[in-house]
């Protein structure tokens, strides 16, 4: 009697950080897509900041808003998040909203929770723009000890 081999999945637990935005939403598809590929465990993460700076890109939101606007925007997106995840049969996730600093927070969760790889959406930005001001992927891409994988907006058509 034989068997074939198991072959062992790169990724067992991938982690997606969003924030509502149209490049993290590319993003969190193409984590759903590995994760059902890999037959990964997925954590959806979104970070809210308690500071002026911070965007959440969740629907209906413009303004720059309080601190209780800002967590129920952050549990909007993890909401929009779930309905995107649940639109995929037999992919189920989890939903973790944290306070902190964006990059900061994604790096120290995704050690917490074991995770095979980061997945983060770029934003639109032209890289100029990304080099003067930094941004939340291109800090966890440097500083991630685990593979970090960049998706880019999608293209309109495609």
């Amino acid at each position: 009697m034989t068997s074939e081999p198991q072959t062992q999945s790169l990724f067992d637990r991938i982690l997606v950080a969003t924030d509502g935005s149209d490049g993290a939403t590319t993003a969190l598809r193409a984590a759903i897509d590995l994760a059902a590929q890999a037959r990964a465990d997925l954590v959806v993460l979104n970070v809210f900041e308690r500071d002026e700076s911070s965007v959440i890109h969740a629907p209906g939101t413009s303004e720059p808003a309080g601190d209780d606007a800002k967590e129920i925007a952050s549990r909007t997106v993890l909401g929009a998040a779930k309905t995107i995840v649940d639109e995929r049969p037999g992919i189920t996730a989890a939903f973790v909203f944290l306070e902190g600093d964006a990059a900061t927070e994604i790096l120290r969760y995704a050690s917490d929770m074991g995770a095979d790889l980061i997945v983060l959406g770029r934003s639109g930005r032209n890289r100029i723009v990304g080099l003067v001001l930094g941004s939340v992927s291109q800090k966890v891409v440097s500083l991630a000890p685990q593979p970090t994988l960049i998706v880019p907006p999608a293209v309109s058509g495609r």
